[in-house]
């Protein structure tokens, strides 16, 4: 008898489902699919454990939850989308099936979570796909390898069937399973042809409100999925890097450029998702290019509370929208050529990174234009420009860069290099942003040398361009100096964390730190860091302290926020300054701590990152960038190593560490562990968080009262 398998009709379904039905199929099983959604579907995606996921997430775990009660289901199948082609897919396609596993509390025997790396290379699926083949009872490996070349010549079929056919997901797929040709409102021949470009499992969803069959009433539509792949990966050569872009995204953007500027259409409407990380990038893009090319160009949000009445007539009242007669192009692509003129630095803000940086430059003798804080009059300078869902790290650099182009830096430095999330992508939008206000710079991008074949060039040359052609041998004596200056500023901010937890008169260690920093950061020197350094170290060891008992509070989450302690408001100071309960804050991340791990390679700085992600493999069993898995590690040890508590802190819409929360609502409930959740925007606000900080240490202090062991774990929300 075959073993009935489900699959959720939500995200990967609309990608990847003739690969999905076909593979199950040769293998000897029938897929099963939940519902298609209703109003009730929405109703259900209460099952999320927390609000913060997007739309897309809470439908997946909604539908996995229709199936998974079903006695007719053997288990249900939630692979883990990694890759597709050489690039990572968007952090919540590899996180959504441990979200889905660990909200709806399922047994692992309920699920099968394969990693695909749906590239090229046939074999590379193979092995993932080998405990799957075993549970339907097959141990043939030629068995397993013809499954998946049929499962991929069926998902090249959908793709040739909306190309040729111009059909939409759902279209093709009904042709695939029943060879009959879907009806479909006929459009008016002279209506205006439409582009409609967003996630299928946005735009084809109960959430949609039926929008394709709406504008069909106008004219022809067009989506990405109806667009040739050669064309698409044309359009996006034009944009450096374009080939790392997350894959799902980049079909989106490759396509909508395609069609403005070649003029294959008259409208364009962009329908993302409520918190869409990807799309916040892929946006200035196309706005961009629609701005160029005259093309009248809307862009919709959907949640779960979008209303048919507000959409239509949104709709009605963009068709009535006239073309326009373009804009010049902005090249922000081709880099700006210094000429003769003196280099003046610039770079944003991470804790005492700017620190560091100015230290190392100016040794060099170049000019720099010193790195503000990161204000609300900073903030709201990115806000102006920033896409409406970017990222609040994204949105504050993106201030600081205007501040100090305003201030005289004719060059920004700016980390890159793609990846999981979205931090990659800053430098190259921001460049985009900054250029459309008119603002002619240079902005380097700092990302790692290696592979030296393809990455040293253009790494040298920066750091050649910011050290005026020193050689390598001054180079690495800068940067020593930098680091030394670097880990001297982060101890410096370890060792207060203890002492105030246990100083008799409060506010001696602040004010031996405070005065500390400040000479730190105008000494670019290194015996003099040394001095310093050792006097600090006599200083606050002579500094009076008491058994106090404090609680223990780990700060873990989003690297940025977490070091931008104005951005928190001061958070660990004003735990270090309570004097009832006394609290000891312990904080892994630090600027330094980073570059022990990602580029000097520290064998303890490795030993430690392992331990967090052996720690966090049981719930979130793949990295999905940022520190999301490293926070789940670090939750998942927070007791065993002594911690009364974790606050989580993370910036809003940050895509790795919403999965990490989601998760971590039944890691402390089994590992007995209060975790409170601070999410950190523009709108963050000094009374709330205290309050909501001082009801938090109210838990951990009764919980040890009544002597922790036995106590509950709490996850107290957002």
């Amino acid at each position: 008898m075959k073993m009935r398998v489900g699959i959720p009709r939500a995200m990967g379904y609309y990608y990847l489902y003739p690969f999905f039905r076909t593979l199950l199929t040769e293998l000897g099983a029938e897929p099963v699919l939940s519902p298609p959604s209703t109003a009730r579907t929405l109703e259900r995606m209460d099952m999320c454990p927390t609000d913060e996921p997007c739309l897309p997430v809470k439908l997946h775990i909604s539908h996995a939850d229709a199936l998974a009660n079903r006695e007719d289901i053997s288990f249900l199948f939630l692979p883990v989308v990694a890759r597709v082609d050489t690039s990572w897919c968007c952090p919540k396609f590899i996180g959504v099936a441990d979200m889905t596993r660990h909200g709806l509390q399922l047994a692992d025997d309920r699920v099968m979570m394969p990693v695909l790396d749906y590239s090229d290379d046939e074999g590379a699926m193979l092995t993932p796909l080998l405990p799957l083949a075993e549970r339907l009872g097959i141990r043939d490996r030629q068995i397993l390898a013809r499954a998946i070349h049929q499962a991929r010549e069926a998902q090249q079929q959908f793709r040739e069937l909306c190309i040729t056919q111009q059909l939409t997901t759902p279209e093709a797929y009904r042709v695939l399973e029943t060879g009959t040709t879907p009806l479909h409102t006929t459009a008016p021949a002279d209506g205006p042809t439409i582009a409609v470009i967003g996630h299928p499992y946005i735009l084809y969803e109960v959430v949609s409100q039926g929008m394709i069959e709406r504008l069909r009433h106008y004219g022809p539509v067009v989506t990405a999925e109806m667009v040739d792949q050669q064309a698409i990966t044309d359009a996006m050569a034009s944009i450096v890097e374009g080939d790392r872009l997350w894959p799902f995204e980049a079909m989106m953007l490759g396509a909508a450029l395609h069609l403005l500027r070649g003029q294959h259409i008259q409208k364009m409407i962009l329908v993302g998702s409520f918190e869409c990380g990807p799309e916040s990038i892929i946006e200035s893009y196309i706005e961009e290019e629609a701005h160029r090319q005259g093309i009248p160009l809307m862009v919709l949000a959907m949640d779960e509370h979008s209303g048919e009445a507000g959409l239509a007539t949104r709709l009605e009242a963009f068709m009535d929208t006239e073309k326009t007669s373009g804009a010049p192009p902005i090249t922000p692509e081709t880099p700006y050529v210094a000429g003769s003129e003196e280099l003046v630095l610039g770079f944003p803000s991470m804790g005492h990174l700017d620190i560091a940086i100015r230290t190392f430059v100016e040794s060099f003798g170049v000019r720099t234009v010193r790195t503000p804080h990161t204000t609300q009059a900073c903030i709201e300078l990115g806000r102006e420009v920033a896409p409406e869902f970017a990222c609040f790290p994204f949105t504050a650099t993106l201030g600081q860069m205007r501040w100090m182009l305003d201030r005289g830096a004719n060059t920004l430095l700016m980390i890159g290099g793609k990846g999981y999330c979205r931090l990659g992508w800053y430098a190259q939008v921001q460049e985009r942003l900054l250029q459309s206000l008119g603002y002619s710079f240079q902005l380097l991008t700092v990302d790692a040398p290696l592979p030296l074949k393809t990455k040293w060039p253009v790494f040298n040359a920066m750091m050649k361009r910011i050290t005026h052609d020193a050689s390598w041998t001054r180079i690495l004596g800068g940067l020593h100096l930098a680091y030394v200056q670097l880990a001297a500023l982060d101890r410096a901010e370890q060792v207060a964390h203890r002492l105030r937890a246990f100083e008799r008169v409060p506010g001696t260690t602040d004010r031996i730190t405070d005065r500390y920093v400040r000479q730190l950061a105008v000494t670019g020197e290194l015996q003099k860091i040394r001095h310093l350094a050792r006097l600090f170290e006599e200083e606050t060891a002579a500094i009076e302290t008491e058994d106090t008992h404090p609680l223990h509070v780990r700060i873990a989450g989003e690297i940025w926020v977490i070091l931008e302690q104005a951005v928190t408001r001061d958070v660990e100071r004003w735990l270090g300054a309570r004097q009832r309960p006394r609290v000891w804050v312990r904080r892994e991340h630090s600027a330094s701590e980073w570059f022990r791990a990602n580029v000097l390679r520290w064998p303890s700085a490795l030993k430690r990152e392992h331990q967090l992600e052996a720690a966090a493999k049981p719930w979130l069993s793949q990295r999905v960038g940022g520190h999301g898995q490293m926070t789940v590690g670090q939750a998942a040890l927070a007791r065993k190593e002594g911690m009364d508590g974790l606050i989580h802190i993370f910036p809003f819409t940050c895509m790795p560490e919403i999965i990490a929360q989601n998760i971590m609502v039944r890691l402390a409930e089994e590992h007995d562990t209060p975790i409170l959740t601070y999410i950190v925007s523009e709108q963050t606000g000094e009374a709330g968080m205290e309050t909501r900080l001082e009801s938090f240490l109210d838990v951990l202090e009764e919980r040890r009262l009544a002597r922790g062991p036995s106590a509950a774990g709490v996850l107290l929300p957002a």
